[in-house]
């Protein structure tokens, strides 16, 4: 019989729920850009008490902009996207 029968003192220990799986990917960012992102994860920071890093803030624009469906994403974020196409910054080319 193991101890945590014996002794009802002993807890069994809980096990962590597994740790997402990251991938390293690279961003290219204009200085302003940059500058905002660091601003938020200061701003997050300050808030929530964490050191919150750019990553942390890439994810979570992400997250939020996939939960608000396609509908939005033609509407908000891809005429986004084309201003950035316009303004010069390209990394790829017209299909």
């Amino acid at each position: 019989m193991s101890n945590y029968y014996r002794n009802p003192s002993i807890k069994k220990q809980s096990q962590k729920p597994p740790q997402p799986r990251f991938l390293i990917r690279s961003l290219s960012l204009t200085p302003e850009t940059d500058a905002t992102v660091q601003q938020l994860a200061q701003e997050a920071s300050d808030q929530l008490g964490w050191t919150i890093g750019g990553s942390a803030i890439v994810r979570a624009l992400v997250k939020h902009a996939a939960k608000q469906g396609s509908t939005w994403a033609r509407k908000t974020l891809f005429p986004l996207i084309e201003r950035e196409i316009q303004s010069g910054f390209v990394w790829g080319k017209r299909k």
